[in-house]
């Protein structure tokens, strides 16, 4: 139990979402904020200038990074809107 608390934190450390994926019933939550991490990763390894790829493309990163944060936004709203309803009772 102690060992999937752990490799939950880290997975969700490194890269948001695959802990939540993986050992919580927030799957929606998960799964948002990993295609926004994966896109965040993208845009700044292949689309900006100076990242690992060489040459950049800064009008497709911002075009890609928009697409990641509104994603996450997504994500948290969901997950936020679902544990209120339960909270409330609902």
């Amino acid at each position: 139990m102690k060992a999937k608390l752990w490799i939950g934190t880290i997975l969700n450390f490194f890269l948001l979402g695959p802990g939540y994926l993986l050992f919580t019933p927030r799957k929606v939550l998960g799964a948002f904020l990993t295609m926004g991490a994966i896109l965040a990763t993208y845009v700044e390894q292949a689309l900006l200038p100076g990242g690992a790829i060489a040459g950049g493309e800064p009008d497709m990163a911002f075009k890609v990074m928009f697409a990641s944060f509104l994603l996450l936004a997504i994500g948290c709203a969901v997950d936020g809107h679902q544990e209120i309803k339960k909270a409330l009772g609902e």
